[in-house]
């Protein structure tokens, strides 16, 4: 569908206006109609299609573009951490912790069987090194209430004994193949979560009413917007989330394009022989929720499967998979971990089959060179059995790569997905993992222009709530690869292994790149005539900014299909 006319409903002029064309073309002038971008080019070339009845707006200089996508991120989750008893992300001790929740349950008094999930619990980042949670500390709790810590990277949850029992979990619960319920020495339960069995439990709390589950949608939707961000890609959807969604969008309320992927579990899968079921059970639910047809109102689509193949690389989960052993007891020595594989070969190469075969797009969780050699393996498989099938593989995170991987991602066309804070490691950390890795490895951490300059597309994806909300930090970070306090004062080393990704390159990953991602370059993605008029307008000019300064960047007012969605 494009617009019936050429008659401009608002003309945008007197600005910078970059486009993320395939030239980068950067004008002065944009104008919209019906949801469209009408024009592009000069003041004089663009104001010549305003009537009587077109609203002129002077961008005074400052610059427009086209609206963030964040193709990698948890929004249902994220919106649920901005009420509630949340860490803050802090590093804290395990008296901290414990004082915080003691807090909030003394000023919050609620029923003996409402559940008090905690969030954004940073457990790599407690002080001093080694300190964790426990089922015992938390027992210590003066609460009979079910108590559940969620950690910022989604991948742990730490439990109290009450919550365990309301979850179903005891001494007698088997052993999941996708993560891990621990342990201690007498095969008494610690309360600690790991990767798909951590991330079942949290799901399986209550949430609230279906009407509370709108309003966190709607709470959603205008907190990515004051960032600039038009579309995001949930990347382990659920009915819930997408009934939530849905809802406003029958209020005509739904001002966020919502794509989602729908997860498949190893435990789904017994073989092989099961994949064509578990693909096809992705496309029927895709096909209940997604729109038919895409215009310029914002709406709902699913259209891509999630698989959960690895887990996290830092210590002290190093579930991520290697190739080679990690170099455990401060780097001395290698021992006989390698991470975790959630998937048997035969059935993620059988399910990666299938997607291409059902015209889905799979994105996978792959941190380690480990995993991510099987998911290439997997693909190259795909792509010969189903030659000229438009599918868009994303690989996510793809922390750790291994030298000859790039050329890997290149010719099977799979995009990586990155988020680029993850490059702002603290000193300690970055001393850390190159002890835990090797130099050799250290090499290939956290990559990203390796990636372009090997041919490889980026995507930006955030993973809100794994980190705080915070946009243009992390694409500060993918700039700089280091961290910054508030001030815009580097708070630990460069990790000087890649070059700095330059601004267009940058933006591209989180504009025209991951709409191509999540194959909807067609109409997002930049401002190109015909498309839909999803933009942004910017207090400061990017381009007339160092790099240590885009955390800064303010949003004025966001745009989807040329309608006002946030205004500062």
């Amino acid at each position: 569908m494009t617009p019936a006319t050429n008659v401009a409903d608002v003309i945008y002029y007197n600005g910078t206006i970059y486009t993320a064309d395939a030239v980068n073309s950067i004008c002065s002038a944009l104008a919209i109609g019906q949801g469209y971008v009408l024009a592009v080019g000069s003041d004089e070339q663009v104001l010549a299609l305003a009537s009587s009845a077109t609203e002129c707006i002077d961008l005074q200089g400052k610059m427009m573009m086209p609206g963030l996508i964040d193709s990698h991120m948890h929004p249902f989750w994220g919106g649920k951490q901005l009420q509630g008893c949340s860490l803050h992300y802090a590093a804290l001790t395990v008296e901290q912790t414990l004082q915080h929740i003691q807090a909030h349950l003394d000023k919050y008094p609620a029923a003996d069987d409402e559940w008090l999930t905690v969030r954004a619990w940073q457990r790599q980042g407690m002080v001093p090194a080694g300190a964790d949670m426990s089922r015992a500390l938390l027992d210590g709790l003066n609460t009979r209430r079910p108590v559940a810590l969620f950690s910022n990277d989604c991948h742990t949850l730490a439990a109290n004994s009450r919550a365990l029992v309301m979850l179903g979990i005891d001494e007698n619960t088997p052993v999941p193949s996708d993560g891990k319920i621990a342990r201690d020495a007498d095969g008494q339960l610690t309360g600690i979560l790991e990767d798909a069995p951590a991330m079942r439990a949290f799901d399986s709390i209550p949430s609230g009413t279906a009407e509370q589950s709108v309003q966190v949608a709607a709470r959603v939707q205008q907190a990515l917007h004051a960032q600039g961000v038009t579309t995001v890609m949930d990347t382990r959807i659920f009915a819930e989330q997408l009934q939530a969604f849905a809802t406003l969008r029958s209020r005509g309320e739904l001002t966020l394009r919502m794509l989602g992927a729908k997860e498949v579990t190893p435990d789904s899968v017994p073989g092989p022989e099961d994949a064509a079921r578990a693909v096809q059970e992705v496309v029927d639910f895709a096909n209940q929720w997604s729109d038919k047809t895409w215009t310029p109102k914002a709406g709902i689509a699913v259209e891509h499967l999630k698989l959960f193949v690895d887990g996290v690389l830092q210590p002290p989960t190093m579930t991520a998979a290697l190739l080679e052993p990690y170099r455990e007891h401060h780097g001395e020595g290698t021992g006989d971990r390698y991470g975790d594989l959630y998937f048997t070969t035969p059935v993620l190469n059988a399910l990666i089959v299938e997607c291409g075969r059902a015209g889905l797009h799979p994105h996978t969780h792959t941190v380690g060179e480990g995993a991510i050699e099987q998911v290439l393996d997997a693909l190259e498989l795909m792509r010969d059995a189903c030659p000229g099938k438009d599918v868009r593989p994303g690989l996510a995170h793809a922390e750790l790569v291994a030298a000859h991987q790039y050329e890997r991602f290149a010719a099977l066309g799979a995009t990586a997905v990155l988020s680029f804070q993850w490059a702002g490691l603290p000193a300690v950390l970055i001393d850390e993992e190159r002890e835990m890795l090797g130099e050799e490895r250290f090499l290939h951490l956290e990559p990203a222009a390796r990636f372009l300059d090997a041919g490889v597309r980026l995507a930006y994806g955030s993973d809100w709530p794994i980190d705080r909300l915070d946009e243009w930090y992390n694409l500060q970070v993918g700039m700089t690869r280091c961290a910054w306090d508030a001030e815009g004062n580097p708070t630990g080393p460069r990790l000087d292994n890649d070059r700095d990704l330059t601004l267009i390159e940058t933006l591209r990953a989180a504009t025209i790149d991951a709409a191509y991602m999540i194959a909807k370059e067609q109409y997002i993605g930049s401002l190109e005539v015909g498309k839909f008029a999803d933009a942004i307008v910017l207090h400061h000019n990017l381009f007339e900014q160092s790099a240590n300064k885009i955390y800064q960047t303010r949003i004025e007012r966001t745009l989807v299909g040329g309608e006002v969605v946030y205004q500062a």
